[in-house]
This record gives structure tokens, C-alpha cells and sequence, in this order.
């Protein structure tokens, strides 16, 4: 009984402490930042997908037996870069037949220059007759347009060995390989298909009824989840298609060419749903969100105010939103927020924008 009694006092005596305690609780340390104003249009996130900006299924201008074979996919070339390169065995031995002839025919112009000058010296002393001169002087001249002809084959021949290569024709990364070494090559026929790295492009499907809110030039951040980060791009286009039954028209917004990019990933972009009006910017450092719900602190008489938020659009670092209880100037917590309670005691310790 006695031991009871002293452990009641002591409780007695221990409660104004505790109380005491929870009221001088130190108020929570926060950074803020002040809510500012500005005229933009609301958006909404859209999904596309990212296609390379032109693609080309590289193709010979000759057939042949591959012989050299030098990419694969995914591998980056530069313009002019050999890819493949045929048997030129064959080619080689008809342009040295061809220079034979060439030579052949250098041998008959030269002696039938002779010819034609000894007739012309005996036509002048009445010895050889009008007909033998214009019989050598023509025979003579069929030579020298045959010699023109063999060497405008042996052009062509030069022209048919160098197109034994094969070479990308812009910068670009390979995305199918369609020949191997050892294939023939026939006239025309594919050996890869080649993505340009000079640009990629997010194709994004939006309803027709969005149109109006899309301008050429615009900027916008597009994200792709498969580089875990946003790039700008520029919506250089529409897609002159809508799909029947949705609708559904396409935008073109050039992005610049990285390095894990992959065609047909996803891309998605905030875009304008309506014309301007004037919003309040919030930094999404404040944004807590919930199933449901969306909450910001703000900072009040040196208490924080929890305030539910409605985004109407996202732009860059910040929430854009409409609601009255938020206004310009007001201090938003942007670091310390995720331990506040509404109606709990701040200490600022540091303000910025």
C-alpha cells in the first residue's frame, strides 16, 4: 500500500512536467519559398512515342557477294562510314580488259595517223587518190570515237567498283541489320535500316479540340522515362492525319538526338489545354501528395497551414494552381514539409524565390 501511495505522488508530482514539455515543444525548421504570379495556359500530360527524325533503309546500287561486313545494331556511324563492301574480283578483271582495248586502240590511231599522213603526202604529188586519203582519214576518225566510248566504259567501271561500298549516308546509329557476311546482295535490296542522330522527334496523339492551343515554335519539356530525365523539344508540326473514330491528331516536337535513346519509347509532354490566364506558380519541392489529395504548407502567423491545391498545369520546376486561399507572396515550405501538422509551430531559417 505504502509503495502505491509514493508511486501516485510521483505521477502527481510528474504530469505539470510533461504537460509542460509537450506546450514547449521547439518549433520545426523550415525553408520556404514565396508563391509567385504569372500568365500561362493550362495543361495537361500527354503520352507519345519517340521515332527518329528520318530513317533510311540503306540499300546497294549493285548486287554482289558481301565480302566485308563492318556494323551492327546499335552501333553509331559516321556519314560516308563503310558498312558493307562486295566481291570485286570480276569487276576488277573487266576494267583491265577494258584498258587493254584502250591501249589496243591507242596502237591503231597511232599507226593509222601514220597511214593518213604518208596518203595525204602522195595525194599531193598525184600518186595516191582522193578516195584512199577520206578511206584512212575516216578509219582514223571511227578510232578515236572507239577509244572516246572504251573510255567512258572504263568511267563506268571505276564508278561500279566504288559502289562495291556500301556507306551510311548521314550520322546515324543502326536499328535492324538485314545483311550478314557471305549474303548476296541483290540490285536494290536493304542491308539495314539507319536512324538519323541528327534530331529525334516525339509523336504525341492529342484530341482535334486541342488544336487551336498548339503553335508552331513552341516549347516544350518532354520526358522520357527510359533516360530518366526531360529534354526540351520544339513542336515543329502536325501530322496532316486524324484518326477516324477518336479524333485524335499528331504533333511533331523535334527533340535533340542523346545517347539511350530508343525509338518507339515513351514520351510525355505537358501541354496546353486552353487559352492563358493568370495562375500562381508553386515550386514542387511544396507539393505533398496523397491518394486523392493534394497538399502544400504555407506559413501563417508563424504556424503551418496545410492548404489541398488544384494543379491546373506543370511547368518547369513549379505546380501552377487556381485556388483562391493560395496568392502571391504567400511563403509555401519547400523543405521540412514532410514532418509538419497542421497548425504547428515554424521557425524560417532560410527564404528564397
Amino acid at each position: 500500500m505504502r509503495a502505491m501511495l509514493i508511486l501516485v505522488l510521483l505521477f502527481a508530482l510528474g504530469m505539470p512536467g510533461i504537460v509542460a514539455g509537450a506546450d514547449d515543444a521547439p518549433p520545426s525548421r523550415v525553408v520556404v519559398a514565396a508563391v509567385v504570379e504569372r500568365e500561362i495556359s493550362p495543361t495537361t500530360r500527354l503520352e507519345g512515342v519517340l521515332r527518329f527524325i528520318r530513317v533510311s533503309e540503306v540499300a546497294g546500287e549493285i548486287e554482289g557477294l558481301i565480302t566485308e561486313h563492318r556494323f551492327d545494331t546499335g552501333w553509331k556511324l559516321d556519314k560516308g562510314a563503310v558498312m558493307v563492301a562486295l566481291n570485286n574480283d570480276l569487276a576488277e578483271q573487266d576494267r583491265a580488259v577494258t584498258e587493254a582495248e584502250i591501249a589496243e586502240v591507242d596502237a591503231d590511231i597511232e599507226r593509222r595517223a601514220r597511214e593518213l599522213q604518208r596518203l595525204q603526202s602522195l595525194k599531193r604529188d598525184n600518186v595516191a587518190s582522193a578516195s584512199a586519203v577520206d578511206e584512212a582519214f575516216f578509219a582514223h576518225k571511227a578510232l578515236q570515237k572507239r577509244k572516246v566510248a572504251l573510255e567512258r566504259r572504263l568511267h563506268r567501271q571505276d564508278l561500279l567498283l566504288a559502289k562495291r561500298e556500301v556507306r551510311a549516308p548521314f550520322d546515324g546509329i543502326v536499328v535492324e541489320k538485314k545483311k550478314e557476311l557471305g549474303d548476296w546482295l541483290e540490285y536494290g535490296a536493304a542491308i539495314a535500316r539507319f536512324g538519323s542522330t541528327e534530331g529525334m522527334q516525339a509523336i504525341v496523339p492529342v484530341s482535334e479540340s486541342l488544336l487551336p492551343f498548339q503553335n508552331k515554335g513552341d516549347r516544350y519539356d518532354v520526358y522520357f522515362p527510359a533516360l530518366g530525365h526531360a529534354v526540351q523539344g520544339k513542336l515543329t508540326g502536325i501530322v496532316p492525319f486524324a484518326e477516324v473514330r477518336s479524333k485524335s491528331v499528331y504533333l511533331k516536337i523535334l527533340v535533340p538526338y542523346e545517347p539511350g535513346m530508343i525509338e518507339n519509347t515513351s514520351a510525355q509532354v505537358e501541354l496546353p489545354t486552353a487559352a492563358r490566364r493568370t495562375l500562381r506558380l508553386i515550386p514542387r519541392a511544396a507539393l505533398l501528395q496523397k491518394p486523392g489529395q493534394t497538399t502544400v504548407f504555407a506559413v501563417v502567423d508563424g504556424k503551418a497551414k496545410a492548404l489541398d491545391v488544384n494543379i491546373v498545369a506543370r511547368i518547369d520546376g513549379y505546380i501552377a494552381v487556381d485556388d483562391d486561399a493560395v496568392t502571391a507572396g504567400l511563403a509555401v515550405v519547400v523543405d521540412g514539409n514532410d514532418r509538419l501538422q497542421d497548425g504547428a509551430a515554424v521557425e524560417i531559417v532560410q527564404s528564397g524565390q
